[in-house]
């Protein structure tokens, strides 16, 4: 059985809890697509944030644990190689959210920043909420992380099989 990203270790069960991002993007859509979209999304933003949520905890054992980072970016690069065309794949279709949320170049522009910049904080509160938990067992904690990565329970495709097939119903562009 997988371990999903958000219940690994116990502790991001504590991370957890932010707005989903493209519930946001759906306030510009007419209801009509935003009631279409809304599935799409919630599927999209589970993803999307399980690997910012992975982002999050290796920038915390990085910081924790300067004299393991080395093993954790090992760990994180193989686990990227094997998602990129995933990652990929959801960076396409985030970015078609928010241009079919946004009226004109301009506003889809100020839109990517303000995404990107939401999708950072939210990182950035998970890694700080991460480091705030009691030091004991944070190296036990990252050295179950790097093998998490690099274990077959870390397989996205697997992890969010139900949401990645809801997500590709919507074929992207070629």
């Amino acid at each position: 059985m997988a371990v999903r990203v958000d219940a690994m270790g116990g502790i991001l069960g504590k991370v957890l809890g932010k707005t989903l991002l493209c519930a946001g993007l759906m306030i510009g859509l007419p209801v009509a697509a935003a009631e279409k979209s809304d599935d799409y999304g919630t599927h999209l933003s589970t993803v999307y944030f399980a690997h910012q949520r992975l982002l999050a905890l290796r920038e915390a054992c990085d910081q924790a644990l300067p004299a393991q980072a080395k093993a954790g970016e090992k760990a994180y690069a193989a686990w990227h190689a094997r998602h990129k065309a995933l990652l990929n794949e959801l960076d396409a279709r985030l970015t078609l959210m928010i241009r079919g949320a946004s009226k004109d170049e301009k506003e889809y522009m100020r839109n990517v920043g303000k995404y990107e910049g939401s999708i950072l904080e939210y990182r950035t509160e998970n890694r700080d909420q991460i480091l705030a938990q009691p030091r004991d067992g944070m190296e036990q904690f990252c050295g179950d992380f790097r093998n998490y990565l690099t274990g077959s329970g870390s397989d996205f495709r697997k992890e969010y099989a139900e949401e990645l097939r809801e997500l590709r119903k919507r074929k992207l562009p070629q």
